[in-house]
């Protein structure tokens, strides 16, 4: 198993050996871009989260590495539990509102993430299944996956006969057995943890990745070697490193890409000089941690041989444009000081929004409009449109979020960043029109998967003059031989 502790340091040490000057508590708010030819990355800029100081970096190339989108949706864990998510709580968006700001063009973003968590505490199943062998039961002690066979069969065709069984597929058997009364479900533990090597195995594997699970069996009297633990489903996350494909809409490699998608450099988005890696490129899913340093090495090649090939001649980027993101960057800070003293007790204010009550405002919204728990991830046209429709309003109200310190101006440009990201996963929920994931999401005005129209990419573009998005359908092209495939699996 890989433990964080000790494997987080060493990549960071390598990264610092490799850079020539580091900037650390840095929030990138925006990118900047050539004013001397279009569509061309020119830069970004940013503020210092505990100085406050601007930062501008002029760019010949710019590599878009953060974080994807956790805290879009409403999370299962709220009050005192607000913040407890399997992905990281600070992915906000950043990886994917960047390009979407500056009209990149992003791919796949309905596909979302949808896991089976152990219960309160989000703790990881993958490792138990894989290395304990465990298996999952409904409350009467049934294998309730087969019992849903035929009825996702008729959703999804042969994608069911896949092994091993596709995980949105597993999770639409949770999903519904427990909508037809058969919950709580639960992981079989009992059995793998009569063996005292795997019992160590088990609880290392939770005090390594997700300590607070153990706290949470503790406090419950749960003992995974005489009970059963509880299992759930998370709220869905956007987060294209994993096991979905949404992110940007990258230049594949030269040796493999059909010419249309390649454009010149390996990893480089829609826009020239502007390159991703991780949860920032889409349609590459899987890449996880290892397959996502692998990509920033290819985005850091790719970078430097587009410089070298002087593609970057001739930047202009304009003080002016810098003064003007400046003042955007700092507005949150105005709008508080300004109307701090309209109340004098609580925190709801006539003249602006603080970033907690914008947050739980978006969260609900994702959550009952774009298919999160509270629909049991259900959502269909009509749904999307009022959900379009609330979340232009929120980003008209989030010219008036406040900020009383620097820490709170972090929070705003988080929410900013997760609200354009929540836009462009709705346009495109809204666009692809079949149930491609059950156990993700469902459309409910469309509630099978529909290879003949929509076997495809979805890609979108927002543009920064308008806000609106435009979209389109791009072909698959299957690389690997589909019977190779099949015989693999």
């Amino acid at each position: 198993m890989i433990h964080g502790e000790s494997y987080k340091p060493i990549v960071a040490e390598a990264a610092k050996k490799s850079a020539d000057k580091i900037y650390n508590r840095i929030m990138i708010t925006h990118l900047l871009m050539d004013e001397a030819q279009e569509n061309r990355v020119g830069g970004a800029v940013g503020f210092n989260m505990r100085t406050g100081d601007f930062h501008v970096f002029r760019a010949k190339a710019v590599i878009v590495a953060a974080g994807g989108a956790s805290h879009i949706f409403k999370p299962r864990a709220v009050g005192e539990g607000m913040g407890r998510t399997w992905y990281a709580p600070w992915s906000n968006g950043s990886a994917y509102a960047l390009p979407i700001a500056a009209g990149a063009k992003m791919t796949q973003m309905e596909n979302r993430i949808v896991l089976c968590r152990f219960k309160d505490g989000y703790g990881p199943v993958g490792a138990y299944f894989l290395h304990l062998k465990t298996y999952t039961q409904n409350a009467n002690g049934e294998n309730y996956e087969k019992k849903w066979y035929d009825q996702t069969k008729e959703l999804v065709g042969e994608y069911i006969d896949h092994h091993p069984t596709p995980t949105c597929l597993r999770n639409h058997a949770f999903i519904q057995e427990t909508m037809a009364g058969g919950g709580p479900i639960h992981m079989v533990t009992t059995e793998a943890f009569q063996d005292p090597h795997l019992e160590t195995v088990g609880w290392e594997n939770f005090l390594g990745m997700t300590v607070g699970q153990a706290v949470v069996w503790a406090s419950q009297n749960i003992d995974p070697k005489y009970t059963n633990p509880e299992l759930t489903t998370s709220e869905p996350y956007v987060m294209g490193s994993h096991a979905t494909c949404s992110g940007a809409w990258v230049s594949g490699p030269e040796d493999l890409s059909p010419p249309e998608y390649f454009w010149g450099y390996n990893r480089m988005l829609t826009i020239d000089g502007l390159f991703g890696a991780g949860d920032t490129v889409g349609g590459s899913a899987h890449k996880f941690s290892s397959g996502s340093f692998t990509e920033g090495r290819l985005a850091a090649k790719a970078a430097v041989k587009y410089i070298e090939d002087k593609k970057a001649e001739g930047l202009k980027v304009s003080d002016k444009q810098c003064e003007d993101f400046k003042v955007k960057v700092y507005k949150p800070l105005e709008n508080y000081t300004v109307a701090q003293n309209e109340i004098t007790g609580g925190t709801v204010s006539p003249s602006y929004i603080s970033p907690i009550q914008g947050l739980q405002r978006l969260q609900r919204i994702m959550d009952e409009y774009v298919g999160g728990i509270a629909t049991n991830y259900m959502t269909n046209a009509n749904m999307l449109k009022r959900g379009l429709e609330l979340l232009a309003w929120l980003e008209e109200d989030l010219e008036n979020v406040g900020a009383e310190d620097y820490h709170q101006l972090m929070r705003a440009w988080e929410l900013k960043h997760r609200a354009l990201t929540s836009q462009c996963v709705t346009e495109h929920t809204m666009f692809r029109e079949e149930t491609r994931w059950p156990g993700y999401y469902y459309r409910g005005d469309h509630m099978k998967l529909d290879d003949d129209n929509w076997h495809c990419l979805t890609v979108s573009r927002r543009d920064p003059k308008t806000g609106k998005f435009s979209m389109e359908k791009v072909p698959v092209y299957h690389i690997v031989d589909e019977n190779e495939k099949k015989k693999a699996s």
